[in-house]
């Protein structure tokens, strides 16, 4: 076991450490909220699950990771007692290793269930997913951005002060991921770095890096782009963006045209300059 995972575990299991909720929310899988709903009891387990997805990431195993968590929530629609929260966990977790791989009408349906009758955190844990899917597969706007913030606001009412800060970083990340879609990078650049620091364990963490350094490129700063291509080819291999990520290095690279970077991946935004 790494030594950043067992500091890690450590402050969870220390009895009323303020550090538990923030340790938690660094490495849980869809966004940090879910250091808040997993509950004490869950906690070691999911930053143990957290490390075996990122160690079966690098190894190319993660197959076997998924294909556990769909197991586990079709043992829940079947009837098993598995707790809502755990079930919620599950789709976060397999919701984000589905975008991580660009299988994003899969990543759709994780999320197809019902929301009427969550708590809030479970509402806004749903919610931040779902955004995550709209901001990918359609041309987000001002309302999708707006649904973000709201819904933004509304989660963090529910979190404790103390933790705010780690829950907010997360969903920076996303509100950064749909500005870059808007073709906002400059807007974009400062919330999806900030957002960055708590998605170091989340399979999803290459589309954040692809958008940032999309956002990079589009306003000039063409160092900054490769550096975090180059970060996205490793971030998970053999992944569509990872693929795309490492053709952008080359481009880079060569000093070739933008007009590969418009072509290659069309759910993309344009690579037009910012405006204004």
């Amino acid at each position: 076991m790494s030594r950043d995972l067992l500091l890690l575990l450590g402050l969870v299991v220390l009895p009323g450490c303020a550090a538990e909720f923030t340790a938690i929310a660094a490495v849980v899988f869809s966004m940090s909220l879910g250091a808040w709903l997993v509950g004490r009891g869950h906690q070691r387990r999911a930053l143990l699950e957290a490390a075996a997805l990122r160690r079966a990431i690098a190894t190319g195993r993660h197959r076997q990771i998924e294909q556990h968590l769909r197991q586990e929530l079709a043992l829940a629609a079947a009837g098993e007692a598995v707790s809502v929260e755990r079930q919620w966990l599950a789709r976060a977790q397999l919701g984000g290793l589905l975008v991580a791989e660009w299988r994003l009408d899969e990543a759709r349906e994780v999320y197809a269930s019902t929301t009427a009758k969550l708590s809030p955190h479970l509402q806004a844990l749903a919610a931040f997913g779902r955004h995550e899917l709209d901001v990918l597969t359609r041309e987000p706007d001002a309302v999708i951005l707006g649904c973000i913030r709201g819904d933004r606001d509304a989660c963090l009412r529910h979190i404790p002060e103390p933790y705010q800060p780690t829950v907010a970083c997360t969903w920076a990340a996303l509100e950064g991921l749909c500005l870059a879609r808007m073709g906002r990078p400059r807007e974009a650049v400062p919330l999806l770095e900030r957002g960055l620091e708590c998605l170091g364990f989340n399979p999803a963490r290459v589309v954040y890096l692809f958008h940032l350094a999309q956002a990079h490129e589009q306003i000039g700063d063409r160092a900054l782009a490769a550096s975090r291509y180059e970060q996205a080819m490793h971030a998970f291999p053999g992944t569509r963006l990872a693929s795309e990520a490492r053709a952008r290095c080359h481009a880079l690279d060569t000093g070739r045209s933008d007009e590969l970077f418009r072509g290659m991946l069309p759910e993309a935004p344009l690579a037009a300059r910012e405006r204004g």
